[in-house]
């Protein structure tokens, strides 16, 4: 069917009302995605430019689209703000150059179509030019940031790859993988052209942090990260030449590759700052004319905090619909940043279908829960129970099709009337991300303060609010020390991240019940919220059990086992 992408342009910067339905051409792309796909690249090749070489369901040559086109016009493709130098920027012409001088360096040293290569970086200048090497060779890329030396290895392991790129000082991170380094080496860019890959070649391995296990690796195709570049980069942040996004706050891991390809792809700008950079000045966030301003709640409670005045040189802005919506507090930042007339929308990333899943039309006003299926998507609702058949009401999991060899939906949707509200998700989760429970117990192995650990999900109420992760620590018969939370979420932060700091730490002076030695999570829960827990470490009688308990394993020099006072 046929798409007026200049009028469905002209639609997406009027914005709508919340209660105006869904715009024809959006219902029209879900069910036609490939003559929307294309109406969308006819209109972005637009003149002045070299052609775009990508064609939809075709082939895709990312590097040539992405940066060779841009190359002439010397703009900026990334800025970033470091405190001692200021703002940093890099040219679409000095990425081209570095990115094919690089791509050379890496195909000296092996590195072939299709191989896996992991990208170990933070979001800077190193990470774009690597991922830019990375396409113009045909590689499948894996984003990996440096966090802690658990958080690392264990996807390492799952990822395998065939070569890892670094930053030399991050060698320690790479341990059983020391081999796959690439090294840094002089040489001429090579002369062969840039690779264009096959629609379900994947141009990815992504570590979604959506998916559950998140450590696990999930291929993202080439006709996803392309087809949501080109709609994200035209519809959802609304880019053109020269203009700049920005998301401070947002998740690396989710936001990542795809904004990336969404802002080369329109020869636009992304600025990057960290949200630490902010805290101590947030005067950069002003400096820069933004066409599109991602504000995560912590951007948000920190421009609050700090009260950075007005944001007029924001376009529009979008949020992350799962994180909490506390009206109040958005209330209170718009009136502070004066954007009470601004366009804003709610978008959801998914990095292993290449971009926005869920989006609001704009509207000027208080964030709401109104949300679409992205358009130029099929999609089902399912059922809650996981069933796989279509859902018999107007509640049910949001599943973006074709869904076999995906992760499992999680996005719970409510249909009123011509209107679909985010209602959630399905099981407890920390702004719709996985929390990894095994993996945070597991960096607590071997901690002199704790016999064990557990970690229970505790539901709250309204759209205000999600639910707290709390992390039972045991410590046996001592008494639990004034320093052992401190020491637990330092652990916690230097193998994992901070991000993976539980919401609240609670000690018992017990122990845990175990099934074959590994400690019995289900147990744990059940006497946590039936509080015999908290009635246990009080009561005199039990704490003396307690003690022999503890006693007599340190005699027999040996784990505890399933029966004792732990189990009744």
């Amino acid at each position: 069917m046929p798409f007026d992408v200049k009028d469905i342009l002209k639609q997406v910067e009027a914005g709508t009302a919340p209660d105006a339905g869904i715009p024809e051409w959006w219902r029209d792309s879900w069910t036609d995605p490939d003559g929307f796909a294309t109406a969308l690249a006819d209109a972005h090749a637009g003149r002045g430019a070299p052609p775009p070489k990508s064609r939809p369901g075709q082939q895709y040559d990312f590097f040539h689209d992405l940066v060779v086109r841009h190359v002439a016009q010397e703009r900026p493709a990334l800025r970033c703000f470091e405190r001692l130098q200021g703002w940093q920027t890099l040219s679409y012409r000095a990425l081209h150059d570095q990115a094919a001088r690089r791509a050379g360096e890496w195909a000296e040293q092996g590195v072939k179509a299709g191989a896996k290569v992991c990208l170990l970086y933070g979001m800077g200048s190193e990470l774009l030019i690597s991922l830019m090497a990375g396409v113009r060779l045909g590689v499948c890329v894996s984003l990996l940031p440096p966090l802690g030396p658990r958080f690392v290895s264990r996807r390492l392991e799952a990822l395998a790859p065939e070569h890892v790129a670094a930053e030399p000082h991050q060698l320690p991170l790479l341990k059983g993988f020391e081999k796959a380094l690439l090294r840094v080496r002089t040489g001429a860019s090579p002369g062969f052209s840039s690779h264009s890959y096959k629609p379900a070649d994947p141009v990815g391995l992504v570590f979604s942090p959506l998916a559950e296990p998140s450590h696990v690796p999930v291929p993202l195709s080439a006709d996803d990260a392309w087809r949501g570049a080109l709609v994200d980069g035209m519809i959802t942040f609304g880019l053109g030449p020269g203009d700049q996004l920005a998301a401070p706050g947002f998740s690396l891991l989710q936001g990542l590759p795809a904004m990336l390809f969404a802002t080369l792809l329109r020869g636009a700008t992304f600025v990057h700052i960290e949200l630490a950079e902010l805290e101590r000045n947030a005067a950069p966030l002003l400096e820069q004319p933004l066409r599109a301003l991602g504000v995560s709640n912590a951007l948000r409670e920190l421009l609050t905090r700090t009260r950075v005045g007005a944001l007029r040189n924001v376009s529009h802005w979008f949020r992350n619909p799962e994180e909490p919506l506390d009206a109040q507090s958005w209330r209170a930042w718009l009136k502070q940043a004066a954007l009470g007339s601004t366009p804003c929308a709610s978008a959801l990333m998914d990095p292993t279908l290449g971009g926005a899943v869920l989006l609001s039309p704009r509207w000027a006003g208080e964030p709401q829960t109104d949300v679409l299926p992205a358009p130029g998507r099929r999609w089902a609702l399912r059922d809650a129970n996981q069933s796989g058949q279509a859902s018999a009401s107007d509640v049910g999991l949001y599943t973006p099709l074709p869904d076999k060899k995906r992760p499992p939906s999680h996005v719970v949707l409510a249909r009123i009337r011509e209107r679909y509200h985010y209602g959630g998700t399905l099981g407890p989760r920390r702004d719709g991300r996985v929390y990894p429970t095994a993996e945070v117990t597991a960096a607590l192995e071997g901690l002199p303060s704790l016999v064990g650990t557990s970690i229970v999900a505790v539901p709250t109420s309204g759209v205000a609010s999600q639910p707290r992760f709390v992390l039972l620590g045991f410590t046996g018969a001592l008494a639990p020390s004034a320093s052992a939370e401190q020491e637990i979420r330092r652990r916690i932060e230097h193998q994992l991240g901070v991000e993976f700091l539980p919401d609240r730490v609670v000690l018992y002076p017990l122990f845990p019940r175990r099934k074959k030695g590994v400690v019995d999570d289900a147990w744990c829960a059940s006497q946590f919220f039936t509080g015999a827990l908290h009635r246990k470490a009080s009561d005199p009688s039990f704490q003396a059990l307690v003690t022999i308990r503890g006693r007599l394993l340190e005699s027999a020099s040996r784990p505890g086992e399933d029966a004792g006072p732990a189990v009744k």
